[in-house]
């Protein structure tokens, strides 16, 4: 089932939290360092930073955690970053290196959750807090960075990509699982969760070349339930649909990994089946069959039977299609000789016309 938008938000918000939480401590190292080195640094501004690169983390997380939209407030959370870092870079005088760095961490932080239209308010915020914290000094820059800021700017340029990358790479591993799920899913019928007709046509190109090289032994079969329209007409959609659920729950547990299901269309069934012997591959179809025919089940009043049509692949065959025609024509001799019966057709058959 989806997630909801809050409860994206809320995932999006806790993925924040902890790089935000250590960018704000190792941020607190460099600029701790440039304060240092002013006189008379006021005790508002220690205070200010204890509060900012401390207490802010978690209090952000908090409001997007309680929002009514998690997500949007957690954007907004991401441009007041954007507007402490500008305001800590106008109260290091714009030292260079450390304001440099905050503004780009942010700025990297904003570009990564929201791409360009977030990462353009976060430049004009950060612009805006280096304005307003620069107009306390009236404009005064200092911009040389000491041996010993440099190195208290080391901690930050070494940890907290490496933070984002891994924060990114869980992400990718995330999507690439997500994105083979919905491939795979794309795959299926929607009601039998077995291969639809397209998707097992595409099995059946793939194994039909490798037959011809010998690379591997295939037999090819088609499954009918007889008298399904009838039935339908009779006992309504809803029973058919369980008669077709029951069906495919006896191709995916009943013949293991070396046969391929799929919904060939209705109320027939395709199936590839590799390396068995045509008496094994008959033995196991013949038990698909009559427990099929055996089934009782209350919500299905009806008795209901299987024509099955089995083909080895043969080097007469010059396509797939002569493969499935030729397939097609045993099934139809099942039904022919009186439904609820195997047809093994074990020798090539024409295939003209």
């Amino acid at each position: 089932m989806p997630l909801s938008r809050q409860e994206l938000g809320r995932s999006f918000a806790r993925r924040i939290y902890g790089p935000r939480s250590i960018g704000c401590l190792l941020s607190a190292l460099f600029i701790g360092a440039v304060l240092l080195d002013q006189p008379g640094t006021p005790t508002w501004v220690w205070a200010a930073m204890l509060a900012n690169l401390v207490a802010w983390p978690t209090g952000a997380y908090l409001l997007a955690r309680n929002a009514s939209d998690p997500f949007a407030a957690e954007q907004r959370n991401l441009m007041l970053d954007a507007l402490f870092a500008g305001g800590w870079a106008g109260l290091m005088a714009f030292n260079l290196l450390p304001s440099v760095l905050l503004l780009a961490m942010v700025a990297m932080n904003a570009m990564a959750a929201g791409g360009w239209r977030l990462l353009r308010a976060s430049v004009a915020l950060q612009v805006v807090g280096v304005l307003m914290a620069l107009s306390l000094n009236r404009f005064e820059l200092s911009m040389a960075t000491t041996a010993l800021q440099q190195l208290a700017c080391l901690p930050m340029l070494i940890i907290y990509p490496l933070i984002v990358a891994r924060a990114s790479y869980g992400v990718s591993v995330q999507l690439a699982v997500h994105k083979k799920a919905f491939k795979l899913i794309s795959k299926l019928d929607g009601m039998t969760r077995l291969l639809h007709h397209a998707s097992w046509r595409e099995k059946l190109d793939e194994i039909f070349p490798r037959c011809r090289r010998g690379e591997v032994t295939a037999m090819l079969a088609l499954i009918d339930i007889d008298n399904f329209k009838r039935i339908n007409d009779e006992h309504g959609h809803l029973v058919g649909d369980a008669i077709i659920g029951r069906l495919a729950n006896l191709l995916r547990s009943g013949l293991g990994t070396s046969a391929v299901p799929g919904r060939y269309g209705g109320d027939e069934f395709c199936l590839l089946l590799f390396d068995v012997s045509v008496a094994e591959a008959t033995r196991q179809l013949d038990d698909i069959r009559q427990r099929f025919a055996d089934w009782a089940d209350l919500t299905v009043p009806v008795e209901v039977t299987l024509s099955i049509g089995l083909v080895p692949y043969s080097h007469e065959y010059a396509s797939e299609r002569d493969w499935i025609k030729v397939t097609d024509e045993a099934l139809y001799r099942a039904k022919r000789s009186g439904k609820n019966r195997l047809c093994v057709q074990p020798w090539p058959a024409s295939v003209e016309g």
